[in-house]
């Protein structure tokens, strides 16, 4: 995107902040610019901003509640912070932070509780335009996830190759056709039913519907799978073959797929989940 507009998402976000009193803005504390957006980038891809938030009762309620049903349980401060605004990509982990921060990765104090709108406005604004800014080296990548990086917080992604460099696990890239107009996977009320949150047309119906007869094909049991946060039902017998695709899928059909090895004593198990943190 052009630079004037990601210095605009900036300063829309501040202005939520100085304005908007409702939960959860003011559990914010510290807000940091980092990236190719304070490089100077003329087109930067996005704008890079860390968090430093409280964790009241609800908070802790809704990060529960979020792992238990495979939400994003920072879409609340996300929501609050952005709006419906894209271009802006948070980390809200201390940890994350952190640890760019001991890789050499510069942060811009931009905000803090207790300072006014004018200031954060001066921080932003005294960011200097560079024409020879480059993209910053991407680290935790390898070429499973190329394209996908946005979508998958950098700790996820330094977890997952660790896990194939212990060899506990499999990443590949795989393409996902569509399924033919004909498929069984809608024969069913119940499947049927868990279909109806998105338009015939969707690219996430479809993506999912492509996603589902891929695994159909490995001959998984499609009950143990969680479409958008439910289960879905039972369509019909199928073995365990050892080795079950997990990953992320978009609406373009393309996934990224990790297969986890299977010892004589135990079986994998996996979900699709979309890079919104949906299923797709």
């Amino acid at each position: 995107m052009k630079r004037a507009r990601a210095v605009g998402l900036v300063e829309a976000m501040l202005q939520r902040l100085d304005s908007d009193q409702e939960w959860p803005l003011p559990l914010v504390r510290q807000m940091w610019l980092f990236g190719s957006f304070t490089r100077g980038a003329t087109e930067p891809h996005d704008v890079d901003v860390a968090i430093r938030f409280d964790r009241d009762e609800r908070m802790t309620q809704a990060v529960v509640h979020a792992v238990f049903s495979g939400g994003n349980p920072y879409a609340p401060l996300r929501r609050a912070l952005a709006g419906s605004s894209r271009g802006l990509q948070f980390q809200f982990e201390n940890s994350a932070r952190e640890q760019l921060e001991a890789e050499g990765t510069s942060m811009l104090a931009l905000w803090e509780r207790g300072g006014t709108l004018a200031q954060a406005l001066g921080v932003l604004h005294a960011v200097a335009e560079d024409p020879d800014a480059d993209r910053a080296e991407r680290r935790d990548m390898i070429d499973a996830f190329e394209g996908f990086e946005r979508y998958i917080p950098r700790q996820v992604r330094a977890e997952l190759i660790g896990w194939q460099q212990q060899g506990a696990v499999i990443i590949s890239r795989i393409e996902l056709p569509d399924p033919p107009d004909d498929t069984d996977l809608l024969t069913t009320p119940d499947m049927r039913f868990a279909f109806r949150r998105w338009r015939d047309d969707s690219p996430l119906r479809r993506a999912a519907l492509a996603g589902l007869a891929r695994m159909k094909e490995f001959e998984a049991e499609l009950d143990d799978v969680e479409l958008a946060g439910q289960r879905l039902p039972r369509c019909g017998a199928a073995r365990d073959t050892g080795a079950r695709p997990a990953g992320g899928s978009t609406g373009s059909g393309r996934a990224t797929r990790a297969s986890r090895t299977a010892s004589p004593t135990e079986t994998a198990g996996w979900k699709w989940s979309s890079p919104h943190g949906r299923a797709p």
